[in-house]
């Protein structure tokens, strides 16, 4: 349709980006039709695990979100000197965000509109164990994650653990290859209940079709019409 010309989702950003990496999360969000909104009541920080050289780290930024990055090794020197972005040199794996409030209950879901984003490579195992690690905290109501497969067979085993491992925890969850991934899949989960009216699963249907979306980027390739 005119919002997505030949099925391709409007990613392709212009000026310098730390990587071209960026193209799959506006992909995702897209998907989703949810993106982080910054508001002057949400004071969340997007997550960005593995975060490296930067490149969703930037297109966050455009947004207009606060990040926590984390990463062993630092990011674009411009990221780096945003006072937007904050800087964990650290594990990703290993990586928690605050703990709620001794007021929250174990009951509680997550943080409304609270994200967390990973493009870190890792198998896929790592991955899941990354999904389970913050699923089964309710750390983010939202969370996207790359997995990355090794060799020229697709671990769907691995796929389908991961996406029961975030439905068991009161997750949705889908799997999507995207134009731009490459020997990889995303995964896109997210909280049952929703702080904006309860989230239903999008399929690619025309209900789908029909939402206006996120629009960040411009057509990855130029549309080419016929010569009258």
């Amino acid at each position: 349709n005119w919002i997505h010309p030949l099925g391709l989702a409007r990613v392709d950003i212009e000026g310098d980006m730390p990587s071209s990496a960026y193209r799959k999360l506006l992909e995702a969000l897209e998907c989703l039709q949810m993106a982080p909104t910054p508001t002057k009541g949400n004071t969340n920080d997007v997550i960005d695990l593995g975060a490296s050289p930067g490149g969703w780290t930037a297109a966050l930024r455009k947004l207009g979100c606060n990040i926590v990055a984390v990463d062993r090794s630092p990011l674009d020197t411009s990221l780096m000197q945003d006072d937007k972005v904050t800087f964990v040199k650290g594990d990703a794996f290993t990586y928690a965000p605050p703990q709620p409030t001794k007021t929250q209950t174990k009951t509680q879901r997550s943080p409304p509109d609270s994200w967390m984003v990973s493009d870190v490579i890792a198998y896929p195992e790592r991955a899941t164990e990354l999904l389970e690690r913050w699923c089964m905290g309710h750390w983010a109501q939202y969370l996207i994650i790359t997995v990355k497969f090794q060799g020229q067979v697709p671990a769907f085993d691995d796929l389908d653990n991961a996406i029961a491992t975030a439905k068991r925890h009161g997750y949705h969850c889908r799997a999507k290859h995207f134009f731009n991934n490459k020997n990889e899949v995303t995964l896109m989960a997210w909280e049952e209940s929703a702080s904006n009216n309860e989230r239903k699963e999008v399929d690619d249907d025309e209900e789908a079709d029909s939402q206006t979306g996120l629009v960040l980027g411009e057509s990855f390739y130029p549309a080419i019409l016929p010569k009258r």
